[in-house]
C-alpha cells in the first residue's frame, strides 16, 4: 500500500474537500501508517520452457555402395516384415479388383443375355400377333364375300 500512501499524501488537494471528507482522508491515512507489517508480493511460480524438438539426423555409414551399415538385427527384421506386409497388401488389393471386375463383367452378360431374352419373346408376340390379324382380316374378306 506504500504507493497508495504516496499518491494521497502527496498529490491529493484535501484542502478543497469538505470536512467530513478531510477526516475520512486523515483517518484512511493513519491506517495506512500504522500498518507497519510489510507483505512479500505474490508471484507465480516458474515454469521450465518447453524444450524445443531437435531434429538431428541419424548418421548410417555406407561402408559398401549402395548397402547402408549399422541398426540392430531386430530393427531390418521388422524393416523387411512391413515391406513383406506392404507388398502382400498391393496384391491383396489386385485381386479384389480382378474378382470385382469378373463379378461385374459377369452381372452385365447375364442382363444383357436377359434384355436379348426379352426382346425376342416380344418380337415373337409380335409376328404371332401379325400372323392372327393377317388370318382374322382374311376371314373377314371371305366372310364378306359370300
Amino acid at each position: 500500500m506504500h504507493p497508495v500512501r504516496i499518491l494521497l499524501a502527496q498529490h491529493v488537494p484535501v484542502n478543497e474537500y469538505p470536512e467530513k471528507m478531510q477526516e475520512w482522508y486523515h483517518s484512511a491515512l493513519k491506517e495506512l501508517q500504522n500498518k507497519v507489517k510489510h507483505y512479500i508480493p505474490l508471484i507465480c511460480e516458474k515454469k521450465k520452457p518447453v524444450p524445443l524438438k531437435q531434429y538431428t539426423p541419424k548418421i548410417v555409414k555406407v561402408l559398401e555402395f549402395g548397402r547402408k551399415q549399422g541398426g540392430s538385427k531386430k530393427e531390418q527384421e521388422r524393416k523387411q516384415l512391413i515391406q513383406k506386409h506392404k507388398r502382400e497388401l498391393k496384391g491383396a488389393i489386385r485381386e479384389i479388383r480382378k474378382d470385382n471386375q469378373f463379378l461385374a463383367r459377369m452381372q452385365l452378360s447375364e442382363i444383357m443375355e436377359r434384355d436379348s431374352a426379352r426382346k425376342r419373346k416380344v418380337k415373337e408376340l409380335l409376328g404371332s400377333l401379325a400372323t392372327q390379324e393377317g388370318e382374322w382380316k382374311a376371314m373377314k374378306r371371305k366372310k364378306g364375300k359370300n
